[in-house]
């Protein structure tokens, strides 16, 4: 069709558009006559432009107020610009017809077009570490890597942060993960139980308060720039003194080149969790450029909860007071829960044989299965473990998917601890694309939603230090909660109320998951095991479960006890939280001062109620 023929079809919907308007309030109107509509109407349009008058007045006054005269007039000018480019664009493109103009509506949505106005973000000097802040560096480099999900090998190539020492085993990882997936048969590469050794997994590090953090980051990404921006920090570039912002082009790295950023963590900073990403694209960040950083209590240590041993990163730390600046706060344990999409919501990560996995699980429907995740790991219902209960039982039963004793324990995320620990979860959002709703399971998982602004906080934490607690404290200052729904990049601090094992002092296993049925389904979700043996990693003997040796809180050493046979107690009185009972082999005499009670009652006494 020629220019003339689309102007004149334009001129044609523009008059079918203003006879269909007119029409539609001749057709609107109730009855009153021509002329009572006509001076209805004038009576309207004086107030209107009065209203607009005092609008236009009042705003003149306040940005008189302000500093900022003709602001008003700039964005009107700002504005016209911006329509006469868009303009231009529909011409350029040849989108002149009919409806151009109404597609230029649907942009305005009858309102400001949000555009670029020109103007930078401006960047000034930062404040550097005092001489008198002790130091703590860190080596970082960002890499590309193959993730792998689960044991069953689906993974999706990608990117992570590594403390750079710990690149050479990272590779020796990915070297076993991608030899497995061309083995016959079940070979689960170096995906551990509850990802507990891993190091292909979302960086976590750590400073304390009143500390001067310097961090050399390497960009080792293949032909892709990157950067480390750390949410919430004053972070700056050492060099120069700018702050480290997605507007200073410093902070972003080219590949091959390096950058020292320098952050001095104020005494008086928040302790808790700030998610890290790189500023230089979007699609890094979505397949694993992706990190916390967590502000500790001043003059703490970080203990490997499998070693006892120092440790600069991992998701599981143990914290320890310095008892010279603290000698009232308790130790604690330390885990980083990182909710997570896979790539955006086009993007499918790969089986095992390097093919797509369907968006849609055919197994049990849910959209996205191993794309949902947590700390890089992805469990998902259907593909994989119902597959696998359908090929040799001919059957599917949904309800055992979380069933360690079905599938075996899970190699997603999860956090162990020893019954009356006290216990802090870092709740992170690393992805782009859906809220997530962190929900455990277990009936008194509860926290503060704000448990710095309650004088109650660290008492509820501690409180089943020595025994369970009967009577909860009723009233706090904050609210309690047991869901927490969390938004892209968003953090959340979560102090569990009477610590591991909970008021009621339990072990066992308690689930997790994002409570959007379908992204659990799809794979995201772990539990916390709490245990009241201790766990020294040599299964069936000491160990309960085949996972790696845990390690004792340093203020808790000596509470945990080897696990034994039944018929060992018999003989021995225990003391069971401040209560002795005396073993029998058969009898049981409740009357007495210390009851005797048999090794079988003492036995169903311990099981829970069937």
């Amino acid at each position: 069709m020629n220019n003339t023929k689309r102007n004149s079809l334009s001129v044609f919907f523009a008059f079918v558009l203003i006879f269909s308007a007119q029409a539609w309030a001749l057709a609107s109107g109730d009855g009153h006559s021509h002329s009572e509509d006509s001076k209805e109407s004038k009576a309207e349009m004086v107030v209107m432009s009065d209203w607009k008058a005092k609008l236009k007045s009042q705003i003149k006054r306040e940005e008189t107020k302000e500093g900022d005269t003709g602001r008003a007039a700039q964005v009107d000018k700002a504005m016209s610009s911006l329509m006469e480019e868009i303009q231009g664009h529909a011409e350029k493109t040849g989108n002149t017809g009919p409806f151009s103009n109404l597609s230029t509506m649907q942009q305005m949505d009858r309102s400001w077009f949000l555009g670029p106005t020109g103007a930078g973000e401006s960047v000034s000097s930062g404040a550097r570490c005092p001489s008198t802040a002790p130091v703590k560096t860190l080596d970082i480099s960002a890499i590309n890597v193959e993730v792998t999900l689960n044991q069953w090998l689906d993974f999706h190539p990608g990117y992570m942060y590594a403390i750079t020492k710990n690149i050479p085993a990272i590779r020796e990882e990915e070297r076993l993960n991608a030899e497995a997936r061309s083995n016959p048969g079940f070979d689960p590469g170096a995906v551990s139980l509850g990802l507990q050794t891993d190091l292909i997994t979302p960086l976590a590090i750590r400073g304390n308060q009143g500390d001067c953090m310097v961090i050399t980051f390497r960009n080792e990404v293949e032909e892709e720039d990157a950067g480390l921006h750390i949410h919430g920090s004053s972070q700056i570039i050492q060099a120069t003194g700018q702050p480290a912002t997605s507007v200073n082009p410093d902070a972003n790295v080219l590949p091959g080149k390096s950058v020292v950023f320098e952050w001095y963590i104020q005494p008086d900073e928040q302790e808790g969790a700030h998610s890290f990403h790189s500023h230089a694209g979007r699609e890094p960040g979505s397949l694993g450029l992706i990190g916390t950083f967590i502000v500790e209590p001043m003059g703490s240590t970080y203990l490997n909860p499998v070693t006892g041993k120092a440790a600069q990163s991992g998701w599981q730390m143990m914290i320890a007071y310095d008892d010279t600046i603290d000698p009232v706060s308790k130790d604690f344990r330390e885990f980083v829960l990182i909710y997570h999409e896979v790539g955006d919501e086009s993007f499918r990560p790969l089986n095992r044989d390097s093919e797509m996995i369907p968006q849609r699980d055919p197994n049990t429907d849910a959209y996205r299965p191993s794309a949902r995740a947590l700390n890089f790991r992805s469990e998902p219902f259907g593909i994989n473990n119902l597959a696998m209960q359908e090929k040799y039982f001919h059957m599917e039963d949904e309800s055992m998917a979380y069933s360690s004793y079905t599938f075996g324990d899970a190699p997603t995320t999860i956090p162990r601890s020893y019954m009356g620990d006290p216990a802090k979860f870092r709740l992170i959002h690393g992805g782009g694309e859906v809220f997530h709703s962190h929900h455990p399971h277990g009936g008194t998982i509860r926290w503060l939603r704000q448990p710095k602004a309650d004088s109650k906080g660290d008492m509820l934490l501690t409180a089943a230090w020595d025994n369970p607690v009967k009577f909860p404290v009723i009233r706090t200052v904050s609210d309690r909660v047991d869901v927490e729904v969390i938004g892209p990049s968003e953090v959340l601090d979560l102090q569990t109320e009477c610590g591991s094992g909970l008021c009621q002092q339990l072990a066992g296993d308690f689930l997790f998951h994002c409570h959007v049925a379908h992204h659990y389904v799809a794979g995201m979700w772990g539990y916390w095991r709490v245990y009241n043996t201790i766990q020294s990693g040599d299964y069936p003997f000491v160990s309960t479960d085949a996972m790696v040796p845990l390690q004792e809180l340093p203020d808790r050493k000596g509470r945990m006890q080897p696990p034994v046979t039944s018929d060992k107690l018999v003989g021995k009185t225990m003391d069971w939280f401040d209560k002795k009972w005396n073993i029998t082999k058969k009898t049981s005499d409740w009357s007495k001062p210390i009851p005797d009670i048999s090794i079988k009652d003492w036995v169903t006494m311990m099981v829970p109620p069937m």
